[in-house]
Parts: C-alpha cells; sequence; structure tokens
C-alpha cells in the first residue's frame, strides 16, 4: 500500500486475532491499562501476560530423550559407553532414559521471544524489564536463537492446544522486528506496508468475522466454473481456477464477497476523473456470470470490500442482471462500530432488496 489507513495498534491486534480464528481466546489476554504506542509495545503486553498465564497454568511438558553418566541404572544401559568409563575407572554407568522436561520447542519460541521484543528500540522500559524478568522464570528451558522456520516446526494437539494464540502472537512479534544494522537491538518493521501479507489478513479476517458473528449465512469455501466450451484438444494450458474469497449462503441469498487491501479503492483516469478499480469489478464479474450458468447462482450477489481510506462508500448497480455492491470498512473506528458496520453490510438495501425465492 502506498499510504496505510491509521488504524488503532488494538485494532491491527484484533484483525489479526479474527484472522487467525483466534478472536474469543485472545479477548482473555489482557491488554494493558495503557495504551499502547505502536504494535511491537502492545504484541509486548499480550506476550508478557500470555506467557504469565501459562507459567500460573504450568508450563508444558513431555518426555525427552536423555542420557548420562549415573551411579545408579535408569532406563537402557548404554554398554559400550559404560565400558569405556569402566576402563577409566570411573564408577558409574552411561545411561539412556525418557524424563519429563519443559524444554520445548514452543516454550523455547515463548522465552526467546520475550528477550527478543525486550530489546526493541521503540519498547517501553519498564515492560522491556518485565519481560525480561519473566523469561528469568523459565531456567529449565533452553535459550535458542529464534528462526522464522521455527514456529512451522511446533506441533500442537489437543492437551496443548492453548499455546496457539500465545505462539501466533509471538509470530507477528517476529515478522515486525528486523535486527536493526547497527546491532543494538530490533527496529520496527511496518507490517502495514506489506500489501501481500495484509491481503490475507483482510481477507481471513471478513471471512471468519462473518463466520463467528451471524448465523443468517453459512460461510463456505467456493470454487467457480468456467461456463466454457472446449473447442481445441491441444492439450496445452487450462482456464484459471476461479476460487472465491468469501461465498455467504443463507436459503434464500448467496453473496460472493471479493476483499482487497489496497490504499484507495478508486483510480483516476487521465482525465482527472475517479472510477471504480476496473480489474477488480471485472474480476467479480467474471465470478457471477459464470456461477450463473447454475440455476442455483442465477440471482447470486456481488460484493468488493476495501479498507476506508478517506470517504466511505456503499454503492449498489445491477450489471446485466447482477446485483454488485462496491463498498469500504473504516477499521480507524472503535471495534464496536467496525462489527456493527460489517454485519451492516449483508442486509439488503431497501431499493435492492427483492422477494426471492430458495435458490436450492
Amino acid at each position: 500500500m502506498t499510504a496505510a489507513p491509521p488504524i488503532p495498534i488494538e485494532n491491527i491486534y484484533y484483525l489479526f486475532c479474527y484472522a487467525w480464528n483466534r478472536f474469543e481466546e485472545a479477548q482473555s489476554i489482557p491488554l494493558g491499562g495503557t495504551q499502547s504506542p505502536d504494535l511491537p509495545n502492545l504484541l509486548g503486553r499480550v506476550l508478557l501476560h500470555g506467557t504469565r498465564a501459562l507459567l500460573r497454568r504450568g508450563l508444558d511438558r513431555a518426555f525427552q530423550n536423555c542420557s548420562d553418566e549415573i551411579a545408579t541404572v535408569r532406563g537402557h544401559i548404554d554398554i559400550g559407553a559404560s565400558l569405556r568409563l569402566k576402563s577409566q575407572k570411573v564408577r558409574r554407568l552411561a545411561c539412556e532414559f525418557d524424563e519429563l522436561s519443559h524444554d520445548l520447542l514452543h516454550n523455547q519460541i515463548i522465552k526467546a521471544s520475550l528477550r527478543r521484543i525486550a530489546r526493541a528500540q521503540t519498547i517501553d522500559t519498564k515492560l522491556s524489564h518485565e519481560l525480561v524478568m519473566t523469561a528469568q522464570r523459565m531456567p529449565d528451558v533452553s535459550d535458542i536463537w529464534l528462526e522464522r522456520s521455527a514456529f512451522a516446526r511446533v506441533q500442537l494437539h489437543r492437551n496443548n492446544a492453548y499455546y496457539d494464540i500465545i505462539l501466533k502472537v509471538a509470530e507477528l512479534a517476529y515478522d515486525c522486528l528486523l535486527p536493526d544494522p547497527s546491532g543494538a537491538g530490533y527496529a520496527f518493521h511496518d507490517i502495514l506496508r506489506d500489501e501481500g501479507k495484509m491481503a490475507r489478513v483482510f481477507e481471513d479476517f471478513v471471512r471468519n468475522f462473518y463466520r463467528a458473528e451471524q448465523c443468517e449465512f453459512a460461510v463456505n469455501p467456493l470454487a467457480i466454473r468456467w461456463d466454457a466450451l472446449e473447442l481445441t484438444t491441444t492439450g496445452v494450458g487450462r482456464l484459471p481456477s476461479m476460487i472465491v474469497d468469501i461465498y455467504l449462503r443463507s436459503p434464500n441469498r448467496r453473496l460472493i464477497i471479493d476483499t482487497k487491501y489496497y490504499a484507495r479503492a478508486l483510480q483516476q483516469s487521465l482525465y482527472g476523473s475517479e472510477s471504480f478499480q476496473s480489474g477488480n469489478l471485472y474480476q467479480l464479474f467474471a465470478y457471477l456470470k459464470n456461477a450463473a450458468s447454475d440455476p442455483a447462482f442465477a440471482k447470486c450477489e456481488g460484493m468488493l470490500l476495501y479498507p476506508q481510506v478517506g470517504r466511505g462508500m456503499r454503492e449498489c448497480f445491477k450489471l446485466q442482471g447482477q446485483s454488485v455492491t462496491i463498498a469500504t470498512i473504516n477499521l480507524a473506528q472503535p471495534w464496536q462500530q467496525i462489527s456493527s458496520d460489517l454485519l451492516s453490510l449483508l442486509m439488503p438495501l431497501p431499493q435492492t432488496a427483492e422477494a426471492t425465492a430458495s435458490p436450492g
């Protein structure tokens, strides 16, 4: 994006929590009594309170294979190593055994994340100290050099699934902080300017919000087949897949939503006038026209949804019989209003509402 919308820090966090499909769990972690000046401070507070909750609950443990030279038999005796000890007149046995340990990868990531975010250049001094002190409460967890690949290697299960939200916060904090070239800590990287990442987050946020916060529509995946007849059989290439961002279905309505995370919902013409983004509109229209080849989608509606920059917008059209809405959502307003506005987008406008039979 060329100009990121001025989204409050807390709203950015909620946006990601919905995208992770972990909003209810995130609400159980306090954000702190004071407003955070930037995302690293907010994530630092969330990570601090989340880790303290884990420590009160007890860090996850699992059996790990250990080897040691001990005075009594434990587990399996390593015969070769034990004979070498005997030849050196050491009165001990080399044994391999399983032992319950907190030194697991997900605990190592959390400890490393606490120390990493404590070194962010913009982090509050008091918060930095609390992060370091909390990391010190994990003495039996190894210190690791945190790399992004570590997050993908974590394997959670039903008994430790409560780690998921904390690990996602730690991963977001990792993405927000880049090593400073001078070696003095970590500098803040504004992820809102990463158009590709934020486009995926915005899409997942809208999809999971509608899945969680309303019950009129079912939220399903949808792949649309081209209304096409193959005239050649050379076998070279094929028509691209049409995978819809968000598809909502109720007994009386079907709605395709295509989300776009752009700085501007309008484009400038050569003569200075503004129009809707043509490529986005063509894409949505292609979805609707090809879906309409199935009678169940004959009256399917379409919506282009953008984050609001400048004035708000909700414009509706009938394009060759297809209902199309182009709308924005203001992410800079209080979260309750964001929720209300998103739900209101699902209500048909009075001038376009039609009594229709069930599409089947």
